[in-house]
């Protein structure tokens, strides 16, 4: 969500549910969660999201934690801790990296999505975390050989 790009939440809300039940990956961050489902707990958006067709919701709240669910029971692996030198890019290489992870293990179907693929999950989360990029000055997003670890 820009909203220097378009400034009306209600556009991003209905962008939202128009996407819900087209997409088999969901990631949004905890914060613009917030913005457009502001009495909605995360468990319960996750559950409104899963009974629309996304088999994999990603709530990114920040420099706490990430939380998954592909079923009622969330997944949180903690965040990494790191010297913040800059958030800029933090988002997208979160993203990124789960994106390679899941194609990198054969994931990234709707059918390899879902209750059954919940065990893999901190892996997945794991290798996404944001810390390389927050600990760099602008959009420097790191290699993939460089969350090997």
């Amino acid at each position: 969500m820009r909203r220097n790009v378009e400034p009306d939440l209600s556009a991003w809300s209905e962008l939202l549910d128009w996407m819900l039940p087209r997409s088999h990956a969901l990631k949004v961050s905890e914060e613009d969660l917030a913005l457009l489902r502001p009495t909605v707990a995360i468990k319960r958006f996750a559950a409104s999201a899963l009974a629309k067709g996304v088999r994999l919701v990603v709530v990114t709240p920040g420099r706490r934690r990430a939380i998954a669910l592909t079923g009622p029971e969330p997944v949180e692996v903690p965040a990494v801790p790191v010297r913040l030198v800059d958030t800029v890019g933090a988002g997208d290489s979160f993203q990124a990296a789960l994106l390679t992870w899941l194609a990198e293990h054969g994931c990234s179907s709707a059918q390899a999505l879902g209750s059954n693929f919940t065990p893999r999950l901190r892996e997945a989360l794991r290798l996404a975390v944001a810390a390389v990029t927050c600990s760099r000055r602008d959009a420097d997003l790191p290699r993939r050989s460089e969350l090997a670890d």
